[in-house]
């Protein structure tokens, strides 16, 4: 996965991915009050605590 978000300290973040290509990447303006990165996306990448920047996440998918 590419992109860069901030790791919340102890906490899980879901954070909209769009397709690139085969590779998902962190949408931007993802922030928790903007609701643009969730409009756009086409999945949530689940980001655990220990989260860094290029590695992979799991993806909640839209039930469709």
């Amino acid at each position: 996965m590419r992109g860069t978000a901030r790791p919340a300290p102890g906490l899980t973040r879901l954070v909209p991915v769009a397709w690139d290509g085969a590779e998902a990447r962190i949408v931007e303006g993802h922030r928790s009050a903007f609701l643009h990165g969730a409009a756009v996306g086409d999945a949530l990448a689940v980001l655990t605590p220990g989260w860094t920047a290029g590695s992979p996440a799991p993806l909640v998918l839209p039930a469709g």
